[in-house]
């Protein structure tokens, strides 16, 4: 099972593990993962269980979520990988490199330099991704998906933070195919717009005809192609 290991100041305060599909993270006592520090939101992020990839996901918080000098919309994490939330932070474990205590990983953490950001570091990085996003919807209008294709599908509305396509019944939007995975992209939601991102498998996933490797920002009217699903995204006024 796959954990994460709460530090601060290169100590460990606590671990976490998987035993349910996501683990939500903030300020506020009611998350999984409580972090009482005010560089914390109330609800700052989250990790989810994607098949079997696990997704952190920032949640519109004020100070960002980072994975190493990374800030992030939605990212895949991998064995090893440190999430920074405020200056806390979070290391992920993943179920197959489980060896050693958490006293072998607290003395491998406090010999590594760039784990732990100070103030004006984290500032410089908030700086340096604060450039604003060409796709920023105007505050009446939603995400749609509409297909394109045979599938009867029809328009889905991106309401959620994160919107999970696959074939798996956890998934907003169901895809069938026999090399379909429960969960091949997901969809974030957030006030600069929307991002997809890869969440693995067999089938390919095309934006305007360029294949998905990791994740990319929507801009509207991006046609989307999940194996022989086809559709475009677009904007539409709420009102």
């Amino acid at each position: 099972m796959a954990r994460l290991i709460l530090m601060f100041n290169n100590q460990v305060i606590k671990e976490f593990h998987f035993e349910k599909q996501g683990l939500t993270i903030g300020r506020k006592a009611e998350n999984d993962i409580h972090i009482d520090n005010l560089a914390v939101s109330g609800h700052h992020a989250r990790i989810d269980k994607t098949g079997t990839n696990y997704i952190v996901t920032d949640l519109q918080s004020t100070n960002g979520t980072f994975v190493g000098d990374k800030k992030i919309v939605t990212y895949i994490l991998k064995h090893g990988d440190k999430v920074l939330i405020g200056k806390h932070v979070l290391l992920f474990v993943s179920s197959e490199k489980e060896d050693g205590d958490t006293t072998a990983v607290s003395e491998q953490l406090a010999m590594d330099k760039t784990m732990i950001l100070d103030t004006s570091r984290q500032r410089n990085l908030l700086a340096k991704h604060e450039a604003p996003s060409k796709t920023i919807p105007k505050p009446d209008q939603i995400g749609v998906l509409t297909f394109l294709d045979n599938s009867d599908i029809g328009d889905i509305f991106l309401t959620k933070k994160l919107t999970r396509i696959g074939k798996s019944a956890h998934s907003e939007i169901q895809l069938s195919g026999l090399f379909m995975s429960s969960t091949v992209a997901t969809i974030s939601k957030r006030p600069t717009g929307y991002a997809i991102t890869f969440a693995g498998g067999m089938v390919k996933v095309k934006i305007n005809g360029e294949v998905l490797k990791s994740s990319i920002p929507l801009k509207e009217f991006d046609t989307i192609e999940i194996g022989s699903y086809k559709t475009q995204f677009y904007y539409k006024d709420t009102e």
